[in-house]
């Protein structure tokens, strides 16, 4: 006589499966709900405008000479050496331009050639010195401290 094996199936049922997506479909619209595409775009941009400042610095430190982080426009800002934009080694211009409606407020500020923060005089900074970006309602701060030119984002 032959015996019958027994055969284990693996799986999941269908209402697990119904759960599942259920599950996941709440947390997506709870995700949804809370997110703005304007903050984080706002947030990306701050950090780009940090980078581009200490990028601004280690050139002025690297190359021994004096930059300019500068103001453009509300919706602009470059690296520049006595009103020149500067170019990176593959000759592209050290040109950034805010996105998505966001605005920058504040004024130029210039790196020593050790690359610390200056007023348009040479003088070192004595406070801080700040610029804000809006976007949608939101804000972000971008500071650089006096002496070591040390630059935090503040959401």
């Amino acid at each position: 006589m032959q015996a019958r094996t027994a055969t284990s199936q693996a799986g999941f049922t269908l209402l697990e499966l119904v759960v599942i997506l259920v599950l996941m479909g709440s947390l997506s619209a709870a995700i949804f709900l809370h997110w703005t595409p304007g903050s984080a775009s706002l947030n990306a941009q701050a950090g780009q405008l940090a980078r581009t400042l200490r990028h601004a610095q280690a050139l002025a430190l690297g190359q021994s000479r004096r930059l300019t982080f500068e103001v453009q426009s509300t919706t602009a800002y470059a690296i520049s050496d006595a009103g020149t934009v500067i170019t990176d080694p593959q000759g592209l211009s050290q040109t950034y331009s805010l996105v998505n409606g966001a605005t920058l407020t504040g004024s130029d500020l210039y790196f020593d050639s050790l690359g610390r923060p200056v007023d348009s005089s040479g003088n070192l900074i004595a406070s801080a010195q700040n610029w804000t970006l809006s976007a949608g309602g939101s804000t972000a701060t971008i500071s650089v401290t006096p002496l070591s030119g040390f630059v935090t984002v503040t959401p």
